[in-house]
């Protein structure tokens, strides 16, 4: 195989919340090139290698919901934004003077209680022609609030920090502050909430909403085949907002299923550049090393594997089958390689 891409896409959120041993424990170790920054971030990256560089700006809101059928407001002047939002379910934890986010801030709903979530939500807010959709990894997307040009953050680029600081900004930001608030409120009262209490989980406080606010591509519309001169030959994640790329490219997006198979053998996979979008939630660095960082070191050492790119935060860093002989570069492991270039 000549090249695996391995993003990262939550490290920024493991790191925060990871003691500094586990980031220098001793796992598997490579000698990785000087970090490169990104043109953008992960997600530009993977736009632009499956030759759909036209939706590199478009915001992940709108791709979403373009690619699962999400119908989102037109946009009825130049600059106009879409109306979707990401929504994505935080716990907070009141501070001194502010709401912060803590390490197991972002929360995972299952698809019952994100199903029910979304009905209630419909019943309080749906007069106001607002809705929200189950979106999987990505929480929730919010559809009916337009707000172009407002300036959001990802929340997993929070965690540890103060909520107010990362509000929605902008001219046309109050509308989505706004219903934010209201959100807060009615989250409150939900009898889900209370349900999770009970069982000793955290609740929901608030839907961070972000993602979305940027003028639509004009048809924003999926391919009809894969570009043959695609960067990337394979693409496997769980992620939604890689799925929905994918669907937009015309490309099949394999689910990701641990210990990675990587594959090996024929002239086909020998040229094939694979694109793995693996997420730290949910799994041990022990584990995460074993089955997914492991089997592409042995790869690169018994030579079936040319170069393997992390990706995280807006970094990118590179270990090729040669660098075994640059001794100068020292033997650092993942985790600590990003976390040093991040």
């Amino acid at each position: 195989m000549r090249e695996l891409v391995l993003v990262l896409p939550d490290f920024f959120q493991y790191a925060a919340a990871a003691p500094q041993a586990q980031l220098s424990s001793s796992l598997t170790t490579l000698r990785f090139a000087p970090p490169r920054p990104l043109r953008g971030d992960w997600r530009g990256m993977l736009a632009r290698g499956v030759e759909r560089a036209d939706l590199a700006l478009v915001d992940a809101a709108s791709i979403i919901a373009a690619a699962i059928g999400i119908p989102t407001e037109s946009a009825t002047s130049v600059g106009a934004s879409s109306g979707a939002w990401l929504a994505t379910p935080l716990h907070l934890l009141a501070g001194l003077k502010t709401l912060h986010f803590p390490a197991n801030g972002i929360l995972r709903l299952p698809p019952s209680e994100a199903q029910e979530l979304a009905e209630s939500f419909a019943k309080v807010f749906g007069a106001d022609q607002l809705a929200l959709q189950p979106a999987g990894s990505a929480g929730f997307v919010l559809s009916g609030c337009s707000a172009p040009g407002t300036a959001t953050v990802d929340p997993g680029r929070l965690i540890g920090e103060g909520y107010e600081s990362a509000l929605p900004s902008g001219a046309e930001s109050a509308a989505l502050r706004a219903l934010a608030s209201e959100i807060e409120m009615w989250l409150h009262e939900l009898p889900l909430n209370r349900r999770r209490e009970l069982r000793g989980e955290p609740r929901v406080s608030a839907l961070w909403l972000w993602g979305g606010g940027m003028p639509p591509r004009n048809p924003l519309t999926a391919s009809l085949a894969a570009s043959p001169e695609a960067r990337f030959t394979r693409l496997i994640a769980n992620d939604i907002w890689t799925q929905s790329l994918a669907r937009l490219a015309g490309l099949e997006c394999e689910p990701l299923v641990l210990p990675l198979v990587l594959p090996m053998g024929s002239t086909m996979e020998a040229e094939a550049t694979v694109c793995v979008v693996a997420p730290l939630a949910g799994v041990s660095p022990e584990i995460f090393d074993r089955e997914v960082i492991a089997p592409a070191a042995a790869a690169l050492a018994a030579g079936h594997l040319k170069r393997l790119a992390v990706v995280a935060n807006d970094r990118s860093i590179i270990a090729s089958a040669t660098d075994r002989y640059r001794f100068w570069r020292p033997l650092r492991s993942v985790f600590a390689a990003v976390a040093d270039s991040a």
